[in-house]
Order: C-alpha cells, then sequence, then structure tokens
C-alpha cells in the first residue's frame, strides 16, 4: 500500500482536472480536492483498505462535485472535448465556448462525468470502477452522450474532433 504522499502527488493533478471539469469556474474546486484528500487520508489513517485508488477518488471527486452542483442548483460552464468551428475564419473563441457551454448544460450529471472521465483517458473499466456504472453500459452510455454533445453543436456549426 502506498503512503498518502505518494498517492497525493501522484493524482493530485488529475482529481483537480477532474473536479474543474466538472464544475467550471467554481471557486470551491480547491475545497472539493480538499475534501476528497481528507476523505482518502482518514479512510488511510482508519486501517480502510481502499483497493483501487484512482477509481475510488474519481468516484468521491465525482460524488463531491454532483453534491456541489445539487447544492446550487445549476450547472457551471465545462471546458471539457476540444471542438473545432467548421469554418474557423468565421468564428470566434467566445461563440465556441459558447456553444459549448451550452451543449454541456443539456447533459445529465452521469452523462458529464462519463464525458469527463472519458477526455482524462480513463479505460472503460476504470471508467466503471470510478462511477459504479456497468463495464458493459459504459460505452453505450458514453456514445449516446458525446453524440448528444455532437448533434447539440452541428446545430451550431461547430463540429467535435
Amino acid at each position: 500500500m502506498s503512503s498518502f504522499d505518494e498517492i497525493y502527488e501522484a493524482n493530485y493533478k488529475a482529481i483537480n482536472r477532474v473536479a474543474r471539469k466538472m464544475m467550471g469556474n467554481y471557486d470551491g474546486i480547491a475545497d472539493i480536492v480538499q475534501d476528497v484528500f481528507i476523505d482518502l487520508y482518514d479512510r488511510l489513517r482508519n486501517g480502510y483498505e481502499i483497493h483501487h485508488t484512482e477509481s475510488w477518488l474519481y468516484r468521491i471527486t465525482y460524488n463531491k462535485c454532483i453534491d456541489n452542483i445539487r447544492r446550487q442548483k445549476k450547472f457551471k460552464q465545462v471546458d471539457l472535448i476540444h471542438i473545432s468551428a467548421t469554418n474557423d475564419s468565421e468564428i470566434n473563441r467566445a461563440d465556441l465556448k459558447n456553444a459549448m457551454d451550452h451543449a454541456l448544460e443539456k447533459l445529465r450529471p452521469k452523462e458529464k462525468i462519463l464525458a469527463v472521465l472519458y477526455s482524462e483517458g480513463l479505460s472503460y473499466k476504470e471508467i466503471a470502477e470510478a462511477t459504479g456504472i456497468r463495464m458493459s453500459s459504459i460505452g453505450t452510455l458514453l456514445s449516446r452522450t458525446l453524440l448528444k454533445i455532437e448533434k447539440e453543436l452541428k446545430d451550431k456549426r461547430y463540429e467535435l474532433y
């Protein structure tokens, strides 16, 4: 079992990115990440054994973000997926960001976390462990989520890479 410091150093940046992607410009991201690692520290100190530490951290981060979203009663903007305009010379960055924000606002929390974890490069197995969704369902749900984003962006003349 790795020490808390090793786990923290190895995972802090990834957990921070996931929280930022889930919450957008929310000011409390540092608090969410801190709470995740406090939970980890407490569990390790109390002798709990965590078998898949990275997946556990993603799951706790997801749960804490969802709790914050529920408290806020609205979604914040998220920079998630690289997109390009069909004609880059005609579109400015503000329009591009607004189109992406609009597309992401339409996603349910479960869809958003799938897209976030996928954009982080997690395998389907890791996404399943982190979200509690059956691995056999991840591909289908993720595909539907990306299609929703793609359709919304195409309606606004943008494309996913």
